[in-house]
C-alpha cells in the first residue's frame, strides 16, 4: 500500500483571527487586534495523514508547528530500533523546536489520527519573539509543563508498577483531551476520542503490548474504565487517579511569572 504524503490544506485555510485553538497554543496572550500580525508569520496549513512522519529524529527542519487537530506522538528510537514515546500531543502543542547544537530535532513526531498542522518557517522565529516577548514566556510555560509529566512518566517508569503507570497515561490523556479537544469529550458517557493502539501505550510506558493487554482488561474488569471503538470511557475516575496518583493540576501551563 502507497504512503500518503503530508500535503497543504485546501484553501480556504483558518484564518489566525479565526483560530479555535488560540487559548491553547502559543498565541494565546496575543491580543485579539494583533491577530494580522500573528498570521503573517504562519506559512501553511498541512494535513498529516494517520501513521505519516511530520519529522525525524536527527533531521534539520525548516518548520516549527502548532498542531491544530488531531493526535500525534513524540518519540525517540533505539539503536536496536525500539520506540520510546516521550509524549503525545494534542491541538495547541507546539512542536519541532527543540534542537541540538548542530541544528537537528532530538525526537521524532507521527500521526496517531489525520491531523492538520500549522507550519511556522523557523528562521522568523527570533524576529517573531523580538516583536513580542512574552511568546517566550508563554513558551517557556508550556515547556515546563511538558517536562513536567515527561518527568512523571519517567518516575513511574523507575518507582511504580505497570498498572500505576498506565492509571495515570490514561487519566492525563482523557483530561488533556477534555481540554484540548473539547467536541471530542462526551458528559453524558464520559468519554473521549482515543485512537491509541496497545502499542502506542507500551511504547509510552515501557511495555509489551500482551503485558498492556492484560491490565486494560484487568481494568474493565474492575470496572474502571471501558476502551472500544476507538473511545475510553472512564467509569470508576476516582479510584483509577487513585491508584496512578494523578493530580488534574499535573496539566495545566501555569506562568512562571506571577503579578
Amino acid at each position: 500500500m502507497k504512503k500518503k504524503s503530508i500535503r497543504i490544506r485546501k484553501q480556504p485555510q483558518t484564518q489566525c483571527t479565526q483560530c479555535p485553538i488560540r487559548q491553547l497554543a502559543l498565541f494565546q496572550g496575543v491580543p485579539a487586534d494583533r491577530l494580522e500580525w500573528t498570521q503573517k508569520f504562519r506559512d501553511q496549513q498541512f494535513v498529516v495523514p494517520s501513521k505519516a512522519i511530520l519529522y525525524r529524529e536527527g533531521s534539520i527542519t525548516d518548520y516549527v508547528y502548532t498542531l491544530f487537530d488531531g493526535w500525534m506522538a513524540m518519540y525517540q528510537t533505539s539503536k536496536e530500533g525500539k520506540r520510546q514515546i516521550l509524549r503525545f500531543a494534542l491541538p495547541g502543542d507546539f512542536l519541532g523546536f527543540q534542537i541540538d547544537q548542530q541544528g537537528m530535532i532530538s525526537h521524532s513526531v507521527s500521526a496517531l489520527s489525520e491531523s492538520i498542522v500549522c507550519g511556522f518557517p523557523r528562521n522568523r522565529l527570533p524576529e517573531m519573539f523580538r516583536d513580542t516577548p512574552s511568546l517566550a514566556l508563554r513558551l517557556a510555560s508550556m515547556g515546563s509543563r511538558d517536562m513536567n509529566l515527561c518527568q512523571q512518566h519517567q518516575a513511574f517508569r523507575s518507582r511504580k508498577d505497570a498498572y500505576e503507570s498506565i492509571a495515570f497515561l490514561l487519566l492525563e490523556l482523557f483530561h488533556r483531551t477534555k481540554i484540548h479537544m473539547k467536541h471530542h469529550y462526551d458528559p453524558k458517557t464520559n468519554s473521549v476520542t482515543f485512537p491509541l493502539t496497545q502499542e502506542d501505550i507500551g511504547d509510552a510506558v515501557g511495555l509489551t503490548n500482551v503485558h498492556v493487554n492484560r491490565i486494560i482488561r484487568q481494568f474493565h474488569t474492575l470496572g474502571l474504565i471501558s476502551c472500544h471503538h476507538r473511545r475510553l470511557h472512564i467509569i470508576d475516575e476516582a479510584k483509577l487517579a487513585e491508584m496512578g496518583e494523578f493530580d488534574k493540576s499535573m496539566i495545566a501551563s501555569n506562568p512562571l511569572i506571577y503579578s
